[in-house]
């Protein structure tokens, strides 16, 4: 396990930093299938994937609790209360280098994106196979993003928060708007309303048990309340900081996917002018929205 982790962070500090691959105005971290490929290309075959009644597909913005919601389904599926030894990032749609493994893997599969729900696979949406959606409060994605962007190498940022905070703002941050994301994802619901299943993050966090269970009933999943208690307490925040070590996210020899997951850590950033900014941007922009996002 050493010399795999040693190589890997050999391999993250040997990679050069890329120009960000863009496709239909919306730019994506430099992973190895954006690099030998190109996005078009990318987007097409995750678009192609064939898909299984069994599958699931956790959609989710960059920043949202994604590493949570995997291992809770996961868990749900599995009929286990342990961490899983793999990571998430081996369904990550527009990570994994040949989507042809995926045919390989045994059902139920879990896969997960950050793209639009457009580029989901054709067959999935067609199936009406089940999506799992987490969404959190966007000033806590802005902020986190910010630091996740500092740390990847396959995100091409070393600016200041203030420079971030425009970016995000103006929808030019890996993959896009967060507005754009989440509004599609509403529509998509709309439209679908047996088959996407939204989850607050907010929520997750502050009664996980109701949550889980509520996840639980969506995924056809029963168990007793006592393993929702310990699932709960598995894949609480402290939890999968201290004992989910992800090779895939090391730099450093430090994990960056896990910083802090708390609810109004915005409050430590954004100064008075730009929250009154981001007020009356997310009041235009989602004002016909039945979101109910919780800030606090």
């Amino acid at each position: 396990m050493q010399s795999e982790l040693e190589e890997k962070r050999k391999m993250m500090a040997k990679l050069e930093k890329v120009p960000q691959p863009e496709f239909e105005g919306v730019s994506y971290p430099s992973f190895m299938p954006f690099r030998k490929k190109g996005a078009k290309n990318v987007i097409e075959d995750i678009m192609n994937v064939k898909s299984r009644d069994s599958d699931i597909i956790i959609c989710t913005y960059a920043k949202s609790g994604t590493h949570w919601t995997y291992e809770i389904v996961n868990m749900l599926l599995k009929n286990t209360t342990e961490l899983d030894n793999k990571s998430k990032m081996q369904g990550m749609l527009e990570a994994v280098e040949d989507l042809t493994v995926l045919e390989g893997v045994p059902s139920p599969r879990i896969m997960d994106t950050h793209c639009l729900f457009k580029y989901l696979p054709k067959q999935h949406k067609e199936k009406k196979v089940k999506i799992v959606h987490m969404i959190r409060n966007p000033k806590d994605v802005c902020v986190s993003y910010y630091y996740h962007c500092l740390k990847d190498v396959f995100i091409n940022f070393d600016g200041t928060w203030e420079e971030f905070f425009e970016l995000f703002m103006s929808g030019k941050q890996p993959y896009g708007s967060w507005y754009n994301y989440e509004l599609e994802m509403e529509r998509a619901a709309d439209d679908f309303p047996e088959t996407i299943f939204t989850c607050y993050y907010e929520d997750m966090k502050k009664d996980p048990v109701r949550e889980i269970k509520k996840l639980a009933d969506f995924l056809g999943t029963p168990c007793s309340d006592d393993t929702l208690e310990k699932i709960a307490k598995e894949t609480s925040f402290g939890n999968m900081q201290k004992n989910k070590f992800d090779i895939t996210v090391i730099v450093d020899g430090k994990g960056f996917i896990y910083r802090k997951g708390e609810i109004g850590d915005w409050k430590n950033h954004f100064t008075v002018a730009q929250n009154e900014k981001f007020d009356a941007q997310y009041k235009e922009e989602m004002k016909d929205s039945k979101y109910k996002i919780t800030f606090e």
